[in-house]
């Protein structure tokens, strides 16, 4: 049986259009489409200053519009196509006075449109229509932060985590005045045979002259 138990919230935005273009200026307003129950959708539409509009459709009423629409498909189909509309650019509100409106939507240029008709509400109900719309927009932000914070910690390099893992640990050992026992001491390089030279012995002067007199000496013995 169809429902609307999977449904997901649409906000949009959406700029008002008057059958009267003369009639005075005219702010942009939010639209809200949501299931206020499994078998019943429920659209809001308010600028929260001049008031709100309101409707309220059936699963039957619905799918009396997939027929008038004329999408063929399966129910599920057709939701996806309305989700669709309503995500789209082509989105329009059309005022037909102070007590009707009408949400027009299509997905493409020259796709079938969605028309929902929309009442005024009374002023205590358009403010709990408000109240809804702006408390749901936060919680879907939080909602899509949350989900864009896991991708980001989920798509990143292992490498570049454990780097980062590091560092922070390097730090936290620095603030806490602990010693970082992986890294070579003064002492040790100091201590270190590889590091150090071994003085050159020098061989004093008339020493140096003695031999090399005894050397001239021998010489001349054997020339003579």
């Amino acid at each position: 049986m169809a429902s609307f138990e999977r449904f997901e919230p649409v906000f949009g935005e959406v700029v008002p259009e008057r059958s009267d273009p003369g009639s005075g200026l005219l702010r942009r307003c939010l639209f809200h489409v949501y299931a206020s129950d499994s078998f019943h959708l429920t659209v809001h539409v308010t600028d929260f200053i001049s008031g709100a509009w309101e409707t309220i459709l059936s699963v039957s009423q619905l799918d009396d519009m997939r027929d008038t629409v004329g999408i063929g498909g399966s129910w599920s189909e057709f939701l996806d196509y309305t989700v669709a509309s309503l995500k789209s650019e082509n989105v329009k509100l059309l005022l037909g006075g102070v007590e009707r409106a009408r949400l027009v939507s299509q997905k493409a240029k020259g796709m079938p449109r969605i028309v929902v008709n929309l009442t005024k509400m009374s002023d205590s109900s358009a403010s709990e229509a408000m109240a809804t719309l702006s408390l749901e927009l936060f919680r879907a932000f939080k909602r899509n932060q949350h989900l864009q914070g896991e991708t980001s910690t989920l798509s990143e390099p292992i490498g570049e985590k454990d780097k980062r893992d590091a560092a922070d640990n390097q730090l936290e050992r620095f603030s806490s005045g602990k010693p970082d026992v992986m890294a070579p001491s003064l002492d040790n390089r100091q201590d270190s045979p590889a590091k150090q030279s071994k003085p050159s012995k020098r061989v004093p002067a008339h020493r140096r002259t003695r031999k090399r007199g005894a050397l001239l000496q021998d010489s001349d013995e054997e020339d003579g």
